[in-house]
This record gives structure tokens, C-alpha cells and sequence, in this order.
């Protein structure tokens, strides 16, 4: 090959590596969740509402769980307040929120007060660890919510995550709710909080001597839990 025909292959397959596509990730929800922003942009300048791609390396993910059900001819919505994600992605992984199945009102009502979900990575079928925060509570008309705004002030304000903050366990719902809602709770709590959950469960007249919303959630659905539901929890804090 002649050195003007080697110049031209070689600008040819030069133009060829730029040309192929950058190797990037996915990230995907379920259908009854939406992905709000990706690294706090909109996320419909990267994808659809369900999927998007994002280069290798650290990314932050808003999603959040939407749901529309049906009854009657009137709709109700759903919707969970932001959760925040900091995910680590390599090339071509493909990870996948897996959530429970809502179907009816009751189950809706319960779940977007406490969504909880696991991450998959659907090269490796394994688990995918994660950190995530959810957007406190806010009042008032929320079309009208400035969520990137609340998104840099409340990640900024519990930066940085501290090395000795408990491991939050991967909660699998079920069809229990209560139970479900118990031990969502109670992953979230300090170990402070967990010791005084523990005593509680088993002597009704106790007086916890901390005051926390993680708490008094797992002392509201402990409440509202079946005698079944009652048992599995205490059972469960003991495996």
C-alpha cells in the first residue's frame, strides 16, 4: 500500500473511532416512578420520563414515585416527595429500580409517604448499593416548588455523609404494608433509635427516651400492624 492510500485509511478509520458512540450507562425506573433531574437538570434533556443514559462516573438522580389510580370515573395522584440518589456508574452498566406493585389507594397512600425499592444491575443481576436522601415534607401548592433550589440546599446541608452513619439494609415490600412500613423505619433510625424501638415492641408501658420522626413512625404502623405483622417484626429484629 502506497503511503498516500495508508494516509487515507487511516484517516478514514480515524473518522470512523470518533464517529462510534461514547460508551455510557442506564438508568431506569418503573413506570409508576418518574425521573425528575439528573445531575439537577431536567431529565428530559437526556432521556424519557422511564430511562436515561449518563456518562461513566458520579451522577446525582432525582426520581420520585408517581402513581395515577383509577376508581370509578374520578383519577387520584400519587406522588412521593424527591429522592435523591448518588449513584457510581462504569461503562455500559444498565441499573433498574425494582418497586413493589401499587394497585389499590390504600397501598398508594402508604407508599408515598415511605417509598422504598432496590437497584439492580441488570448485567450482573446483583444488587446495587446506593445512598439516597428524600426531600423533606413541604406545604402549600407544590406545582409551584422550586425543587432544584430544595434539592441544592438540603443536599448541600447533610453533606458530607458521615463514615459512622448506620447502613441503611434494602427494605423488599410485600403485600404486608405495616410490616413493610416497620422495618422501612426502623433501617432509617440511628442506633439510639433503634434500641429504644426494640424495648418498646415488647413492653407496651415503656417511655422512649428519644423523640424522632423515624421513631414515631415505627410506633404508628407497629399500632396499626396486625397481631401477624406484630409477631414477623419482632422476629425480624432479632434475626
Amino acid at each position: 500500500m502506497g503511503l498516500k492510500n495508508r494516509i487515507v485509511a487511516s484517516s478514514f478509520l480515524s473518522v470512523c473511532v470518533m464517529a462510534l458512540p461514547a460508551q455510557a450507562a442506564t438508568f431506569e425506573v418503573p413506570r409508576s416512578f418518574e425521573i425528575m433531574y439528573v445531575d439537577l437538570e431536567g431529565a428530559r434533556q437526556f432521556g424519557n420520563d422511564f430511562k436515561v443514559e449518563v456518562d461513566e462516573g458520579q451522577h446525582q438522580i432525582v426520581v420520585r414515585f408517581n402513581k395515577l389510580l383509577h376508581s370509578g370515573g374520578d383519577t387520584q395522584a400519587y406522588q412521593s416527595e424527591p429522592i435523591v440518589l448518588d449513584l457510581q456508574f462504569e461503562k455500559n452498566d444498565y441499573f433498574t429500580v425494582k418497586a413493589p406493585y401499587i394497585s389499590t389507594q390504600k397501598q398508594a397512600e402508604a407508599y408515598s409517604k415511605a417509598p422504598t425499592f432496590t437497584l439492580f444491575d441488570d448485567r450482573s443481576g446483583k444488587e446495587v448499593d446506593y445512598q439516597h436522601q428524600i426531600l423533606p415534607v413541604k406545604s402549600g401548592f407544590q406545582n409551584t416548588r422550586d425543587y432544584v433550589t430544595e434539592i441544592e440546599r438540603f443536599t448541600a446541608k447533610n453533606q458530607p455523609i458521615m463514615d459512622d452513619a448506620p447502613v441503611l439494609a434494602p427494605v423488599i415490600l410485600t403485600q404486608n404494608v405495616a410490616l413493610e412500613m416497620m422495618q422501612f423505619w426502623y433501617n432509617r433510625s440511628d442506633d439510639a433509635t433503634r434500641k429504644e424501638m426494640r424495648i418498646w415492641v415488647t413492653d407496651d408501658l415503656y417511655k422512649p427516651t428519644v423523640s424522632n420522626i423515624q421513631l414515631e413512625m415505627s410506633q404508628f404502623w407497629f399500632n396499626k400492624a396486625d397481631r401477624e405483622a406484630k409477631k414477623a417484626f419482632q422476629a425480624w429484629l432479632v434475626e
